[in-house]
């Protein structure tokens, strides 16, 4: 935990550091971030195979680079204050990658996303939006640092898994808005990474979200040493 609080002083240091030179987020992140978050985040998979390797959710249907841009641009679009922020703002993600979709949230079983997940029964699933959201909105979320607000809506969206198609770049990008929100520059992955990702996630499943904390908090820090170099 020292450690991760080290990690966390030392990125708000840097934010500092870049607010001195530029306060246009949206711009450093248009020309230097969002390609390799997409990137990153469409080169992930919604479950793993017995095996361990990646494959890919049933009735998953393809998305291409332009309908990641348009969500991608919808979550910075996104400057509702959190204290209102509720479930219409994520499914309005949802409605923009499938606008025929006749039912909200999943209405079917999914497969495990890692071994350690467990899905949610459909059923389950709007109710536990309803206090994922309350949750949000609480003092006590607001008073946790944007990267962990970030990794704890990862994990429990990513356990709710709540739509049939998409979910987990939905909630990838949707997690997103805590950074935006917080005036922090959006994550560097790399997409070798996957599987620490993958490994964190494991963790998170089982109550111990520090991997996953301490995962996107390198991803941010990468991101600020790549943007300060370049302006």
């Amino acid at each position: 935990m020292l450690q991760l609080a080290a990690q966390l002083a030392s990125l708000d240091q840097q934010k500092q550091w870049l607010g001195k030179r530029t306060t246009d987020l949206r711009s450093l992140i248009d020309h230097y971030l969002a390609p390799h978050l997409l990137e990153y985040e469409l080169s992930k998979v919604p479950s793993l195979s017995e095996a361990g390797a990646p494959s890919p959710e049933q009735g998953q249907r393809e998305v291409s680079r332009s309908q990641a841009e348009v969500l991608l641009s919808a979550v910075m679009d996104l400057t509702k204050a959190m204290e209102k922020l509720d479930s219409t703002d994520l499914l309005h993600l949802q409605e923009l990658l499938v606008p025929d979709q006749e039912n909200f949230y999943r209405q079917t079983s999914s497969r495990p996303l890692v071994s350690t997940h467990q899905p949610m029964d459909p059923v389950l699933i709007p109710g536990a939006m309803d206090r994922f959201f309350e949750w949000v909105r609480s003092p006590s979320f607001a008073d946790l640092h944007a990267v962990e607000q970030m990794s704890l809506s990862q994990m429990r969206l990513y356990e709710i898994n709540p739509f049939l198609h998409h979910s987990t770049l939905i909630v990838s990008l949707f997690s997103h808005y805590f950074l935006l929100k917080g005036e922090y520059l959006v994550p560097l992955y790399e997409v070798k990474e996957l599987p620490k990702f993958y490994q964190a996630l494991e963790e998170a499943f089982q109550l111990s979200s520090e991997a996953l904390v301490g995962f996107n908090v390198q991803a941010c820090q990468r991101a600020y040493e790549h943007v300060l170099a370049r302006i």
